[in-house]
C-alpha cells in the first residue's frame, strides 16, 4: 500500500418542488505556544473584539506575541467603533502576500479578498464569503443555510470539523408540501469566526449588509440557477419580490436585485451578534414568519440549535508525494459519507501507481469510473467506519483494465445515496498559514423555494427524504504537520460524486506532474454503482464514449460531475506562497484571486 489511512480524534438539477411545479513583515511565529495563545484570548476580552485584529497586525510587524500591556494600549489607538457604512476605520491593507480564495460566487469571493487584505485569517474569509453570498448567491447558501467547515490553525497544528447541517424540524404537518429545516450556517460562521476570527464579527457583515439594501447586479452563477427553477420560484409572493422582474418573468443576469428585508435581518446579525438570530428578536420574527406560510419553524427549534466541532477526522498519511515529505489530508469522518469515500478513492487510485498507469495505456476514465463504482460497494460492507487498506486492496482484486466489472463480481452490491448536488463551497487561506474550506447547502436548489416574509430570507428545503443529510459534504485539507505548512486545501460541490471527485483531483496532484488548474478541469467519469451505468461529461470526447462502451460500460452523458474549490501550495503555504495556485473550476462561474 502507498498510503495509511487512519482516523484522528479532535476536541445542478431542478429541486424537486420546482419539478413539480417546475509591512507584510514575517508571519507570525510558526511555533507559537498553546499557553501564550490562551493568554492573548483571554486578553481580547479586556476590550473590544475588534483588538484580536490589532494583535495580530501588531504580531505581524513584531513578529511576535503581543503583550497585555500592549493589548491595552491598543484600545486607545484604535477605533472600535461600528460604522453602518463601513468597516472599522484605520484598516491597514497589506503588502506583499495575504492569502488567497476560490469560490463558486464572485462576488463573495472579492468580500473574502476584502478581508484577507485587510489582515484577515482564512476564518474571516470564509465568514465574509458566507454573508456576501447569503445576499447574491442565495440559491445554495441563504442565511437559512447549512453546512460543514474544515479549519487548519497553524498555531494548534490541527485540522478540524465544524458541523453546521440544518437540523430537522421536528413538528410534521402532512399538508406542508415544501417542509424546511431549522438554518445552521449563521451560528456556525459565528463559531469558526470565535475560534479563528481576527477581524471583528461587525465589520465581516457590513459588506453583505450594504449590498441587500443598495442592490448587486444579478450574477451569471445565481442567473443559471435561476433558469434552472424556472417560474416556478414565483409562485411565492415574497419570493417574487426578491427574485422577480418588473415584466413578470424571473431577474437575469446583470439585473439589479435589491433586498430591504434581508438587510435588516443582517443589520440585527451585525449590531446584536449571532445569537440574536437564534435566541433573540430576529430569531423570533423569522419563525414567526415561517408560521405565517404554514411552515412549523418554532422559536424553541432556533434557540435549541447549536453547531458541533466533529469529534473525530479521517486522515490519509501520503509519504513523499505533495512536498517531498508526509502530508496528511484531513476529510470528514464518522456522520458522513464523503470522508470515507473520497480517501477510500484516492487510496485505489494511486495503488500500484495505479493512476499513472492508467493515464500512460489511456484507461484512465475506465479506471476513475471503475473506483467510482467500488465506494459505493465500501459504503455497502463498512458504512460510516474509517477507510481501511485492506478494504480497498479486495475491491479491487476484481478490477481488470480490460472489461466493466460485472457487479456480481464485487464482494458486495452497491449502496446508493441521493444527495441534492446543488451545493456551493469556498477555500481560503492566509498569510498566516491557516486555511479554510467550506461547503454550504440549502439541500435543494433555492431551498424550497419559499421566502420567510418580512425576513428576506429564502428557507431551506428539509434534510432527509431523497435530499439527503449532507453526507456528502466535502472540505479537505492536506497539511506537512512536521513543518506546520498546508499544501492543498480545497472543496467540491455537486452531492454524492464528491469524494471521487475530489480523489481524483488529488491524486492527479500526488502522482502526476499536473497543475491544480489542469486536475480541475480535467473532463470527469462517475459510476453511481445503482443503476450500472458510467455517468460523463461532454467535454470527455466521442472516442472516451466509445472506448467505455467498448469495454462493456452503459454510458450517458450530464453536463457536469461537481465543481472545485482548490488551492494547492507545493512548496508549502507560509514559506513557500510564491508557489500557491489558487483555482475556481471552470464548470460554474465562480472566481479564484490571491495576493
Amino acid at each position: 500500500m502507498v498510503s495509511s489511512i487512519s482516523a484522528s480524534r479532535n476536541s445542478d438539477s431542478c429541486p424537486d418542488w420546482a419539478m413539480a411545479g417546475d509591512c507584510h513583515g514575517p508571519p507570525i511565529p510558526s511555533m507559537r505556544q498553546k499557553s501564550a495563545r490562551s493568554e492573548m484570548r483571554s486578553v481580547f476580552r479586556l476590550c473590544d473584539v475588534s483588538l484580536r485584529s490589532v494583535s495580530m497586525r501588531m504580531a505581524r510587524y513584531c513578529g511576535a506575541i503581543v503583550s497585555a500591556a500592549a493589548m491595552v494600549s491598543a484600545c486607545e489607538r484604535y477605533d472600535t467603533t461600528w460604522f453602518d457604512d463601513g468597516p472599522t476605520q484605520g484598516a491597514p491593507i497589506l503588502e506583499g502576500f495575504f492569502g488567497g480564495v476560490a469560490g463558486d460566487d464572485p462576488r463573495s469571493v472579492l468580500a473574502a479578498r476584502e478581508a484577507l487584505a485587510r489582515g484577515g485569517t482564512a476564518a474571516d474569509a470564509a465568514v465574509a464569503y458566507f454573508f456576501m453570498a447569503a445576499v447574491s448567491y442565495p440559491s445554495t447558501s441563504s442565511l437559512a443555510s447549512g453546512g460543514v467547515c474544515m479549519n487548519y490553525d497553524e498555531g494548534d497544528n490541527q485540522a478540524r470539523l465544524i458541523d453546521f447541517r440544518n437540523a430537522p424540524v421536528a413538528a410534521t404537518n402532512t399538508f406542508v408540501t415544501r417542509p424546511t429545516s431549522v438554518p445552521g450556517s449563521v451560528r456556525g460562521m459565528f463559531l469558526l469566526h470565535a475560534d479563528s476570527g481576527a477581524i471583528a464579527w461587525q465589520d465581516l457583515i457590513v459588506p453583505a449588509e450594504r449590498a441587500a439594501r443598495f442592490g448587486v447586479p444579478v450574477s451569471r452563477a445565481l442567473a443559471r440557477d435561476l433558469q434552472l427553477v424556472g417560474e416556478a420560484l414565483l409562485a411565492d409572493e415574497a419570493a417574487r419580490k426578491v427574485f422577480g422582474a418588473p415584466d413578470g418573468g424571473l431577474l437575469g443576469e446583470g439585473d439589479q436585485m435589491v433586498q430591504l428585508d434581508l438587510s435588516g435581518m443582517l443589520s440585527f446579525i451585525r449590531t446584536r451578534g449571532a445569537g440574536d438570530f437564534y435566541v433573540g428578536y430576529a430569531a423570533r420574527q423569522f419563525s414567526e414568519a415561517a408560521q405565517t406560510i404554514g411552515i412549523p419553524l418554532t422559536f424553541d427549534e432556533m434557540r435549541a440549535y447549536a453547531p458541533v466541532w466533529a469529534e473525530e477526522t479521517y486522515q490519509a498519511r501520503v509519504p513523499q508525494v505533495i512536498y517531498g515529505a508526509e502530508a496528511t489530508v484531513h476529510a470528514p469522518g464518522p456522520g458522513f459519507d464523503s470522508g470515507a469515500s473520497a480517501l477510500n478513492a484516492f487510496d485505489m487510485l494511486r495503488d500500484d501507481n495505479a493512476l499513472v498507469t492508467a493515464l500512460s495505456d489511456g484507461s484512465a476514465d475506465h479506471l476513475i469510473a471503475e473506483v467510482a463504482l467500488r465506494t459505493s460497494v465500501a459504503r455497502t460492507m463498512r458504512p460510516g467506519e474509517a477507510p481501511d487498506g485492506e478494504l480497498d486492496d479486495l475491491l479491487m482484486v476484481s478490477y481488470s483494465p480490460q472489461h466493466a466489472t460485472p457487479l456480481f463480481e464485487l464482494p458486495a452490491p452497491p449502496s446508493v445515496l441521493m444527495e441534492s448536488p446543488a451545493t456551493s463551497s469556498v477555500t481560503a487561506v492566509d498569510a498566516y498559514g491557516n486555511a479554510v474550506t467550506c461547503v454550504l447547502t440549502m439541500n435543494n436548489l433555492f431551498g424550497n423555494g419559499r421566502v420567510a416574509p418580512g425576513t428576506g430570507i429564502l428557507l431551506a428545503a428539509a434534510p432527509g427524504d431523497t435530499r439527503g443529510d449532507g453526507l456528502s459534504l466535502l472540505p479537505v485539507i492536506a497539511v506537512n504537520e512536521t513543518v506546520r505548512e498546508v499544501v492543498f486545501a480545497g472543496s467540491v460541490s455537486g452531492g454524492v460524486v464528491s469524494g471521487p471527485v475530489m480523489a481524483t483531483v488529488m491524486a492527479q496532484l500526488a502522482e502526476t506532474d499536473a497543475t491544480l488548474a489542469e486536475a480541475i478541469a480535467r473532463p470527469r467519469v462517475y459510476h453511481p454503482g445503482e443503476p450500472n451505468f458510467v455517468v460523463v461529461e461532454p467535454t470527455v470526447g466521442d472516442r472516451v464514449v466509445e472506448e467505455l462502451v467498448e469495454l462493456g460500460h452503459e454510458v450517458r452523458v450530464v453536463p457536469e460531475l461537481g465543481r472545485v474549490n482548490g488551492i494547492f501550495c507545493p512548496d508549502g503555504l507560509r514559506n513557500g506562497s510564491e508557489s500557491c495556485a489558487m483555482v475556481s473550476d471552470p464548470r460554474a462561474f465562480g472566481l479564484a484571486v490571491g495576493g
